[in-house]
């Protein structure tokens, strides 16, 4: 009788995509260095994008009703996701924008101001 057991163990390694790296690295950076790699940025109008969640990026833009509103792209993202998780066009693309104005349901999170329109 063999009185050895023989054991074997299999090693697997994990690789890790481009994607999955870079989004280890940026979650591991301060909000001051986020910052700066990331300063804020204007759009044409409302945007949300599942790459961009980490970045605390800060975007501003003007809707239809000249108002300049400005938003932390993650407080948004994350209130948002919950819905967006569901709609077909995230789950494609993982990308939303209006154009119009800002989702009622995280206006509260937002600063806005008026913008003055020149009468020229």
């Amino acid at each position: 009788m063999n009185k050895f057991k023989k054991e074997v163990v299999e090693v697997v390694e994990v690789v890790k995509s481009s994607k999955e790296l870079i989004s280890e690295a940026i979650a591991k950076l301060s909000p001051e260095d986020l910052a700066l790699i990331y300063p804020p940025i204007t759009r044409a109008n409302f945007v949300v994008r599942k790459s961009w969640l980490g970045r605390n990026q800060v975007i501003t833009f003007v809707n239809n009703k000249n108002q300049k509103i400005t938003y932390n792209h993650d407080e948004v993202l994350k209130v948002m996701l919950p819905k967006l998780n569901l709609m077909p066009c995230w789950i494609k693309r993982e990308y939303w924008s209006q154009s119009t104005d800002m989702p009622s349901n995280v206006r509260h999170l937002a600063k806005v101001e008026v913008v003055e329109v020149s009468a020229e």
